[in-house]
C-alpha cells in the first residue's frame, strides 16, 4: 500500500476519541485534535496551518467526519494527497440547511453560555440518535469540554467556505442515512449507512472500517 499515513480529523464539538473505534489492521492511523482557530480565520487558512503542524503530503491519506471532513477536503484541495475519506459532511457549502446559515447571520447575538449548550446531554441525544449510551455520554463529554471560542470560528468556517466539491484524488464518502445534524441530502455519499446517524464512527464502526478499509485497498 503506497499510502503513509490516514489522517482523519474529527468534527467541531469533538476530538480525537470519535475516531478511535475504527479498526484498520496495517494501517498508521492518526486522529489529532483540533489546532486553535485564530478569530476570523478562514478556512482555507485554517487547512494550510493543520497541514503544515501535521507535514501532509502526498502519500497520505487525509479524512474527517463533518467539519473535519470539511478541514480534510480543503487539505486535499491544496496539496496532493494520496486519498480523501469524507464522513458525514459536506464539501459544497451551499447545501448547508438554513439552520445553520441562521445561527450565522445571529452569531453576534449568540453568548457563549447558549453555544455550551451543545453539551447538553438531551440536545445530544436528539442531534446524535440512533447512538448507544457509551456513544452518547462521550459525544456529551466531548462537546461539553469544547471551547465556545472553538465553536464560534469553526461554525464561521464552514459557511464562509467556498467548498471543495471537486478533488482530484481517489475519495470515498460514507454518510448515516438518518444523520439530523448534516443530513443525507447535503452530502455526496457513495456508501449509505441505513441505520445509522452522525456519530457512525461510534455507533457503526466495524461497517466504517469496512468502508474505508476496502477504499484504501481498492484507491490507493
Amino acid at each position: 500500500m503506497a499510502a503513509r499515513r490516514l489522517i482523519l480529523f474529527c468534527g467541531m464539538g469533538a476530538d480525537g476519541r470519535l475516531m478511535r473505534p475504527l479498526r484498520l489492521p496495517g494501517i498508521q492511523v492518526l486522529t489529532p485534535d483540533h489546532i486553535e482557530p485564530t478569530k476570523g480565520e478562514p478556512l482555507a487558512a485554517y487547512a494550510a496551518r493543520v497541514a503544515d503542524r501535521h507535514g501532509i503530503g502526498s502519500t497520505d491519506v487525509v479524512g474527517g467526519a463533518s467539519f473535519g471532513g470539511m478541514l480534510a477536503a480543503e487539505i486535499a484541495k491544496q496539496r496532493p494527497v494520496a486519498g480523501l475519506v469524507l464522513l458525514g459532511t459536506c464539501v459544497r457549502p451551499y447545501r448547508l440547511q438554513w439552520s445553520y446559515k441562521l445561527l450565522y447571520a445571529l452569531r453576534h447575538l449568540i453568548p457563549d453560555f447558549a453555544l455550551r449548550l451543545r453539551g447538553w446531554e438531551p440536545l445530544v441525544r436528539w442531534r446524535f440518535e440512533p447512538a448507544t449510551p457509551e456513544a452518547l455520554a462521550l459525544l456529551t463529554s466531548m462537546n461539553a469540554a469544547c471551547p465556545a471560542s472553538h465553536i464560534r470560528e469553526f461554525g464561521r468556517m464552514a459557511v464562509e467556505w467556498e467548498g471543495a466539491a471537486e478533488q482530484e484524488c481517489p475519495t470515498l464518502s460514507v454518510h448515516g442515512r438518518l444523520d439530523r445534524v448534516i443530513p443525507l441530502k447535503c452530502g455526496e455519499p457513495g456508501v449509505v449507512l441505513e441505520d445509522a446517524g452522525h456519530a457512525f464512527t461510534l455507533t457503526h464502526a466495524e461497517q466504517t472500517s469496512a468502508a474505508v478499509g476496502a477504499f484504501l485497498r481498492a484507491a490507493i
